[in-house]
């Protein structure tokens, strides 16, 4: 914690040399905007001025056109408010406020693209809708996973995710390191699909809301929130925040000074964010993985090990690794590089035989190079020969 709150004292003094640029008058207005998504020509973003409506800005030559209401041939009977289009632009979801036979006050739907047409929304159902309310809903780009926010008893709110899977949504499973007792809302899934921005007032923060992210760990987990910082982040509330397909913008919504009033839209250079490093997700010792002595041979004693990588794997589909193999310095150096890449090699054939797909993965051997301690006792030795994981 002290760490965290120096490390925010730093970038709240020493902010970074970047510029929040406002959308303008064709998007922004003394009512509230919120962005949704953004497209490779355009943006999507509520608006709530009395009524909750959605709209889309076309961005030509960097310029943000006149915004009109997003028409999908059926909603302007209903109230709707955040929206996702899946990657394919074939299926959208959003929430629906005071629908007929809903389960709640609002609850998220889908319409998908038929004919050349938006079909009438249907409710997802249980178990992501409640009697609560449901919304904000963000899709991963392989489309299995479903962030959104529920409400909690305490009139805040926090974020869940579902899972597909043999068409059916799993029960919804709060995301243990980005809640707290206040409130968190607006789940941004970057497509890399383990970098998770959401907006929260509960953790360590410059203002009201601020924005954060976590990165999905390899055994599942989520690491502990950071804040963004500036220039994303001020002493005023930014709740929602998205990055564009291609990686080179993001957009946060803000009712920092200087605006045309209530909730703003701005836009940064993603390059210009002060993301932070987590760098404990990109390299992983496989402990439990253990061979016959002297032999690439996986032991009987791999399998959980094996079983909970793939399972990784197979959830997070855009994820590639390299599977690394280590020795200790026994046996010439020759025979440790064959034997290294031969373990490494392994353990990739037991994941392709676990439904992972060859060509997200490469085994290297480095034999006896890089030992983690000193080859002078037996314990030490035991500790480099591993086999390591590198999310690429």
């Amino acid at each position: 914690m002290i760490v965290s709150a120096l490390s925010l004292i730093v970038t709240l003094f020493f902010p970074l040399n970047a510029d929040a640029q406002n959308l303008g008058a064709n998007v922004n207005t003394n009512g509230d905007e919120y962005i949704n998504q953004v497209l490779p020509d355009s943006i999507v973003f509520t608006r709530r001025s009395g009524n909750e409506f959605v709209l889309t800005s076309k961005i030509i030559d960097g310029n943000y056109m006149p915004a009109e209401p997003i028409d999908l041939g059926w909603h302007n009977d209903y109230w709707i408010g955040a929206i996702c289009f899946s990657s394919d632009m074939k299926t959208l979801y959003f929430v629906g406020i005071d629908y007929p036979g809903g389960y709640g006050r609002g609850d998220i739907y889908l319409s998908e693209f038929v004919d050349n047409q938006w079909s009438e929304p249907r409710n997802i159902g249980k178990p992501v809708n409640s009697a609560t309310m449901e919304s904000q809903p963000c899709l991963s780009v392989d489309g299995n996973e479903l962030y959104f926010v529920r409400d909690t008893k305490n009139y805040k709110s926090n974020i869940y995710y579902s899972r597909y899977i043999h068409g059916e949504w799993t029960s919804p499973q709060a995301v243990a390191t980005v809640n707290t007792r206040f409130g968190e809302m607006a789940p941004f899934l970057h497509p890399d699909g383990r970098t998770l921005f959401f907006a929260s007032e509960g953790h360590n923060g410059m203002g009201g809301y601020d924005i954060f992210m976590c990165r999905k760990l390899l055994n599942g987990t989520w690491s502990e929130p950071k804040n963004l910082g500036t220039p994303v982040n001020t002493e005023k509330n930014e709740i929602s925040f998205v990055v564009s397909s291609d990686g080179k913008k993001c957009y946060v919504s803000s009712d920092r000074d200087g605006g045309f009033g209530g909730y703003d839209i701005y836009v940064f250079d993603y390059d210009d964010v002060n993301v932070p490093e987590i760098v404990d997700t990109t390299r992983f010792v496989m402990r439990n993985i253990n061979f016959e002595f002297d032999s690439a041979v996986l032991d009987e004693s791999s399998d959980p090990a094996i079983d909970s990588l793939a399972n990784f794997l197979n959830d997070n589909s855009l994820i590639n690794i390299e599977i690394a193999g280590f020795t200790d310095n026994s046996g010439t150096e020759e025979h440790n590089q064959k034997l290294s890449f031969e373990r490494a090699n392994a353990v990739k054939e037991a994941l392709i035989n676990k439904g992972v797909d060859a060509t997200r993965m490469t085994a290297v051997g480095n034999g006896s190079s890089s030992p983690l301690k000193p080859n002078d006792t037996e314990e030490n030795k035991a500790l480099n020969r591993r086999v390591e994981i590198r999310i690429l």
